[in-house]
């Protein structure tokens, strides 16, 4: 069946060259403007990590805790305005120590105890306050949770990038890849475990969403998107709905097909240990801090922080990674940050979304050595609408994903305005990349080299030359079997498409031909007629799924000869309906005459 899909195979294609070349380099030169610390608290004199120290920056308000492992981490964008970082725990002196600003660097700190002598110790029995807390927010979870309303829409702003890390010299001295060197100049420096790592790939994409609870119904409106520097609508509708959603609130919450336990699971006290740190404000909101651990090794578990409102009980934020022996396929770490605010009375609505995740494709015992990538969804939320259902007819619509037409194409104004928040460097550095690589001659042969091979047609503009592979085969009919076709490409045009072959034989020495057009009536959802012709020969009874007669590939591998072939002269006509996403039906009239060649013997 003909679909016109070329364009955006096309751009697929010329990802995955984009890919595969961006993998192989590395360096260490940093962006400028961004500050990023990771480091690690301990006894200096048992040398065991201190959990839930407190890591500010002297003269400022930004901060953070370290975890059960005395391990903690800064990125910070904006410019600093002090240059000292110090470490506060009860019972142990304060450490400060010196900060190079906007530059990557590691700070320990060895924290000397404190001497004081107690008369007494009074020890009372008690509920762990933690538990106590988490109780109550357990109770409100009705109150609290989005999943209570009826009808809601919000602004959405995603990003996902792609990089690459644990590059080899010998990946990056391969010839192949030299004339890419200035790709040097965009790697960077992970704050999650210090690995360098090489930005490949970012989209971009602003969207309405709107939400229906019963019967459940989300679409999503696409007002703007940018992939790579790609303008491609599949890559950027596939993308639009890409990332996974994890609402705290729920029991367990799926990451790659794997069932996780919430923090807040309302039996989440026989899963973790929960510890009481703090009272903390955080956007004028009174929240208690408290950090949680798994029980038990190897449950799948996450181990972080989160932080309960004091008064409504809802969550107001959350950070957390899987517990270190949690075991997922080729995922090495991943980590979930999310932010909730109150944006009308008591509704509470999840506003900032990130997840990190560090994976490695191939599994060693040492994965040092092995090319790994990281992969980062970033999405805030804003304009929220609650309880103010549109018509019915909106809802109902067949498609749940919607692109706007130019969204594809928007300015850099339309963008510089529509962002919720701006690009970091080597966000920004990424697009410049992208667009540099594009532009240089040898990339355009990768290209064309790769997408031939995968896609089976070699592009002229207009005309795309194909399949290859069906040029030249032989069989006992035939002989040697001539194939010349092709079809006509996007540029040509986005709604019709053309078609059509001619092939010789030279044992029976006759020409045989097949032409077919094909019209979308609609693109999303698919709706499209067809009429198509042939006078070929064919294989009877052959399964859809294994390779024509005319192809080299089956020529060279069949382990019958093909001598069983007939003469079909077929007219057929089409219509495809796609009711909804995933669910489609084709409406097809046949009209066939068949006549028997070689050893084939029509009996009646």
């Amino acid at each position: 069946m003909l679909k016109i899909k070329n364009k955006e195979k096309v751009c697929i294609y010329k990802k995955i060259v984009l890919f595969i070349i961006s993998i192989c380099f590395i360096q260490n030169i940093l962006f400028a403007q961004t500050t990023k610390i990771i480091g690690r608290v301990i006894d200096s004199q048992t040398k065991e990590a201190i959990p839930f120290v407190s890591i500010i920056f002297k003269n400022s308000t930004i901060g953070t805790t370290s975890d059960f492992n005395g391990r903690f981490s800064f990125e910070i964008k904006s410019n600093l305005h002090t240059d000292s970082l110090s470490a506060i725990n009860l019972g142990y002196i304060k450490q400060t120590k010196f900060v190079e600003k906007n530059k990557f660097q590691t700070i320990d700190f060895e924290l000397n105890p404190t001497e004081f002598f107690l008369k007494e110790i009074v020890v009372v029995a008690g509920e762990n306050p933690a538990e106590i807390i988490l109780k109550k927010a357990i109770k409100n979870k009705e109150l609290n949770n989005i999943d209570k309303l009826e009808f809601y829409q919000f602004e959405s702003y995603n990003k996902i990038q792609f990089d690459v890390n644990n590059i080899t010299e010998k990946f990056k001295n391969r010839a192949i890849f030299k004339p890419f060197k200035f790709i040097f100049d965009f790697i960077d420096t992970s704050t999650v475990n210090g690995k360098i790592f090489l930005p490949v790939f970012l989209s971009e994409s602003i969207s309405d969403v709107y939400y229906r609870k019963s019967p459940k119904t989300e679409k999503e409106i696409i007002k703007g998107t940018k992939v790579s520097g790609v303008d491609n609508e599949s890559i950027s509708q596939f993308l639009g709905q890409m990332y996974q959603k994890v609402n705290v609130y729920d029991n367990y919450i799926e990451l790659f097909q794997k069932n996780f336990v919430s923090p807040v699971a309302n039996f989440g006290t026989m899963f973790y240990k929960y510890y009481l740190i703090d009272t903390v404000v955080i956007d004028n909101k009174s929240c208690f801090q408290i950090m949680f651990t798994p029980k038990r090794k190897q449950e799948l578990t996450f181990t972080g922080t989160v932080w309960i409102h004091d008064t409504t009980y809802a969550v107001k934020k959350v950070e957390m990674r899987i517990a270190n022996d949690a075991n997922i396929n080729f995922i090495n770490t991943l980590l979930v940050n999310q932010e909730y605010d109150k944006v009308i009375d008591s509704i509470w609505m999840l506003t900032n979304d990130k997840m990190v995740v560090d994976f490695n494709i191939i599994q060693r015992d040492s994965i040092k050595d092995v090319v790994g990538f990281y992969g980062t969804k970033t999405v805030s939320y804003k304009k929220f609408i609650i309880n103010k259902p549109l018509d019915n007819s909106f809802y109902n619509t067949p498609t749940n994903i919607i692109l706007e037409k130019g969204s594809f194409n928007r300015s850099k104004e339309f963008w510089d305005t529509a962002r919720h928040d701006s690009l970091s460097p080597n966000e920004m550095a990424i697009y410049t990349m992208v667009d540099s690589v594009k532009n240089m001659p040898i990339f355009r042969t990768y290209v064309d080299i790769v997408k031939m091979i995968t896609l089976g047609y070699k592009v002229f503009k207009y005309w795309e030359f194909g399949p290859y592979f069906k040029t030249y085969s032989f069989n006992k009919v035939e002989g040697n079997r001539f194939r010349f076709g092709g079809r006509t490409s996007n540029f040509l045009s986005t709604k019709i498409m053309f078609s059509g072959h001619i092939a010789y034989g030279t044992e029976d020495e006759k020409f045989k031909y097949g032409l077919g057009v094909i019209y979308m009536l609609s693109k999303n959802p698919r709706h499209a007629i067809g009429l198509d012709y042939k006078d070929d020969i064919e294989q009877l009874g052959q399964s859809f799924n294994a390779f024509s007669e005319d192809n080299i590939v089956s020529s060279v591998f069949r382990r019958n000869p093909a001598d069983k072939l007939s003469m079909v002269q077929e007219t057929k006509g089409y219509y495809e309906h796609e009711w909804f996403t995933g669910f489609s039906n084709t409406f097809t009239f046949n009209y066939r005459n068949i006549y028997p060649l070689g050893s084939t013997e029509f009996k009646f």
